[in-house]
């Protein structure tokens, strides 16, 4: 209880959240500015777009990530403990340390199966698309299923549609003309939508 509260391990605690706080925000960052280039069609383009894209490429990619956090966050933690303290001091709050970076592991192979699960998601794609004969029938049924089921659609399974969207094949041009496709139908149908309910409101009350 007394190596918990002592200074050593207080800094390690705050430091350990401090560090894995930032990596969220720019993991966080990076994502939507991922997004937002795959969701209107275009190569990831800066700096951060292009490290999302390769980290969620393959599971062992996010794997690899997830290890050399581990290793700066163990070697931030002693470069800066060793700085400030006692070598003993620092020595006894080892189980803190410990403590520290199991919880960061579970968080890395948690945002690792994420990818592991768009990866899988694509495999199936593919798979599905390459082996019909009717490739738009396909991905077309897979984008309305996804339509229908609304907020609760997916997620894992648009981001790998949007995602193999970008391949330079036969998949990811049917893929992208689909979606192409069904963001005109959504567009005309909110269009009629916001037109009809404009020209009940103008009408005004109907008096018989």
């Amino acid at each position: 209880m007394q190596v918990l509260y002592s200074p050593v391990s207080l800094l390690f605690i705050l430091h350990a959240l401090v560090l894995q706080s930032i990596w969220l925000y720019v993991g966080r960052i990076s994502r939507n500015r991922y997004l937002s280039d795959i969701m209107t069609f275009r190569s990831p383009s800066s700096r951060l777009s292009k490290y999302y894209n390769w980290r969620v490429t393959s599971f062992g990619n996010a794997l690899y990530e997830g290890l050399v956090f581990l290793v700066v966050l163990v070697m931030s933690l002693y470069t800066l403990g060793y700085s400030l303290f006692p070598v003993n001091d620092v020595n006894g709050a080892f189980l803190i340390v410990v403590f520290v970076v199991f919880l960061s592991f579970l968080s890395a192979m948690q945002h690792a199966w994420r990818v592991k699960e768009v990866v899988d998601s694509e495999g199936r794609i593919d798979t599905a698309i390459k082996t019909s004969t009717d490739k738009i029938g396909v991905a077309r049924m897979m984008v309305d299923d996804l339509y229908l089921q609304g907020v609760m659609g997916d997620g894992r399974t648009w981001f790998a549609l949007f995602k193999l969207a970008q391949r330079q094949d036969q998949v990811g041009w049917v893929i992208r003309d689909v979606l192409l496709e069904k963001g005109k139908e959504e567009d005309a149908r909110f269009s009629r939508h916001t037109t009809e309910s404009s020209s009940n409101t103008d009408s005004g009350p109907d008096i018989n």
